[in-house]
């Protein structure tokens, strides 16, 4: 019954972690814009408005439905919408201009250089613009599209945004700094982000985002200090602020948008089938405006993710203390058991022993740390599509649903076998044979010294013998193919580890004559425990030397066969070394083996749901095969 109780906690807790998923209503596009540059939403959400490369700006309601479109005589950097429907739109033409809400042209204002970003207060009080290799942010007039007054910082700037309210405006500029400036233009802080800043928002509050090459979004107070780094899968391309400043939408070059909230937490996160270009939030913050490479805008409706995300904050505050009062009824039950049985002596035996288990706590401590935690998050992480820094969002038993179609993983399967027969036979036999040949010298000296010559071969590094055994496999310099002209077989010289159908055998056959010395010395190990009495009769008996090995040692040595089968078959499903240095799993998929896959699947294409999915998988056969050698194999004391 505490079992059951148990597992339905752990699936309402899976069941609350789970998040939401969200999809975007019909896009909206307009057919010659393309590439977009920049969204802006208006005060009552009423209008969506879009600026492109195609020089074309376009003005949407609240349905999608295209309000009024303008053009420009060049690409459109940014737009911006004022509550009382103007839209401000900056372009490379060297033209600002303004349009009211039914599309007319209020004034265009030209600058003589090119518009590179503009953006303006809510209620249009102050607009900011950054000229072409200006070193100043430029105030201009909303009514009438004339320089008011002008803000000058140390770098030429690459764009500004002003906050909702207008009481302050961040600017970036080429030499990556940020210049966040109060509404009189008095600069407040400069500070640096890690990477070459591609887009930045600023807040009521003073609160900066600044998107990076980096793959990160950084956040930084109005005093210029980091907050917190977000990871991202792409370079980051756009990010944008709520209303209240309590969300924060992010767009990529990988197409994906993100949605974050006011603790930096990742609430929800998808993938667009374009780039990401932009995204602007509606007033209430529970629509994420998200523009893509090819023109189009999608409206994600996000409302419902933000309550997920409180009812889940609710629902885990809620298991936290369901989990810690039945902790606390597991524990007193136990104390009043104990009370109930005399046990209370088993505290006074360990608080005598106590500076025992304090020294033991750090053993321990760095054991779970760096063994079973990582193991533990293996087993979590392959039920989810993990990216450390990201999202983490759980699909279940996708991961391993996903194992049975990757041809990688069937290749590799087939290349595991081959190479769990061959290894264990290497493992097994060679050095069985060395270890009966030095066993039966007569010579102690020489004893010692054929152990200690084949010992001394530890103290080259794995990865050296490895380089050597590539370097004899050479197909122009290599030992073999040299070997085979100088005998005057040079129609058999080869590319051994360049062609499939050599490549494997060329592995298997690294490390000949194949006498492993911890092999060697356990079963060399295993010939001197066995007792010289049983020997001597068997001799006596009239057995000669291949009967004696078969009856007497091959039986008594079953302990360490068991030992060196289960340590071999756990060494040869989990080592990808060898195989990632010489050949990397080629040619071709010739040599793939599933921790290999694992390992690339981790470290070049950062799919760490799906690497733990191989990982538990690898873990789970290596566990029934050693349960399997443990039943049937069975040593002289068992």
């Amino acid at each position: 019954m505490r079992r059951t109780a148990w597992v339905l906690l752990a699936i309402m807790l899976l069941a609350g972690l789970a998040p939401p998923n969200v999809s975007a209503q019909a896009q909206w596009s307009s057919e010659a814009a393309g590439d977009i540059t920049s969204i802006a939403v208006s005060t009552d959400g009423s209008r969506v408005a879009m600026g492109s490369h195609g020089s074309i700006a376009v003005v949407f309601d609240r349905e999608g439905g295209s309000l009024y479109e303008m053009s420009a005589g060049n690409v459109i950097n940014t737009v911006d919408l004022l509550e009382d429907g103007s839209l401000l739109v900056a372009s490379d033409d060297r033209h600002l201009y303004a349009y009211g809400s039914e599309g007319q042209l209020l004034w265009d204002s030209d600058l003589k250089r090119q518009v590179k970003s503009v953006s303006a207060s809510s209620d249009g009080k102050m607009v900011a613009i950054v000229l072409q290799r200006a070193k100043e942010v430029i105030r201009v007039d909303a009514a009438t599209g004339e320089s008011v007054s002008s803000f000058p910082v140390d770098s030429i700037l690459k764009t500004a945004q002003v906050s909702a309210n207008g009481s302050w405006i961040a600017a970036v500029g080429a030499d990556q700094f940020i210049y966040l400036l109060d509404q009189d233009g008095e600069l407040r802080s400069r500070f640096g982000a890690n990477g070459q800043v591609q887009s930045l928002a600023v807040t009521d509050e003073g609160k900066v985002a600044v998107g990076t090459n980096a793959r990160q979004v950084e956040l930084f107070d109005e005093s210029g200090a980091r907050v917190q780094s977000l990871s991202t899968r792409d370079h980051v391309s756009s990010v944008a602020f709520s209303k209240d400043g309590q969300l924060l939408g992010v767009a990529d070059l990988s197409g994906t948008f993100y949605l974050f909230d006011a603790s930096s937490s990742m609430l929800w996160e998808s993938k667009g089938g374009q780039i990401g270009r932009a995204v602007a939030f509606s007033p209430d913050g529970t629509i994420l405006y998200a523009g893509q490479a090819d023109g189009s805008i999608l409206p994600f409706d996000v409302g419902s993710v933000i309550a997920d995300a409180k009812s889940q904050a609710q629902a885990r505050t809620a298991y936290w203390a369901a989990g810690a009062l039945a902790a606390g009824v597991l524990l007193a039950a136990a104390l009043i058991y104990m009370k109930k049985r005399n046990k209370f002596g088993l505290f006074k035996d360990i608080w005598r022993s106590k500076w025992v288990y304090v020294g033991l706590l750090p053993s321990f401590g760095l054991l779970f740390t760096f063994m079973y935690f990582p193991a533990f998050s293996g087993l979590f992480h392959s039920l989810y599509e993990w990216q450390p820094g990201g999202t983490t969002t759980f699909i279940g038993l996708d991961n391993f649903e996903r194992m049975l179609h990757d041809p990688y993983v069937s290749k590799g399967l087939g290349n595991l076998v081959i190479l769990i027969i061959t290894g264990l036979l290497k493992a097994l036999v060679p050095p069985l044979i060395v270890a009966e040949l030095i066993y039966h010298l007569r010579s102690k000296k020489l004893q010692y010294g054929f152990r200690t010559a084949f010992t001394a071969s530890m103290v080259i590094p794995a990865v050296a013998g490895l380089l050597i055994w590539q370097n004899f496999y050479d197909p122009n310099m290599g030992l073999f193919n040299h070997f085979l002209q100088l005998i005057g077989l040079g129609s058999w010289t080869h590319g051994w580890l360049g062609d499939p159908d050599t490549a494997l055998w060329a592995l298997i056959f690294i490390g000949f004559p194949f006498v492993g010395i911890l092999q060697l010395l356990v079963l060399y190990a295993g010939l001197l425990a066995i007792p010289n009495e049983l020997t001597e009769a068997a001799r006596m008996d009239g057995a000669g030397l291949p009967r004696i090995i078969r009856s007497i040692h091959l039986p008594l040595l079953a302990g360490q066969f068991k030992f060196l089968i289960i340590m071999g078959l756990i060494g040869i499903i989990q080592d990808f070394n060898g195989i990632l240095i010489v050949t990397g799993g080629g040619p071709m998929d010739s040599t793939y083996v599933p921790a290999l896959q694992m390992y690339y699947a981790a470290t070049k294409f950062n799919d760490l749901g799906y690497a733990s999915a191989l990982g538990v998988s690898m873990f789970a056969v290596i566990l029934v095969i050693t349960i399997v050698s443990m039943r049937f194999i069975k040593s002289s004391e068992e």
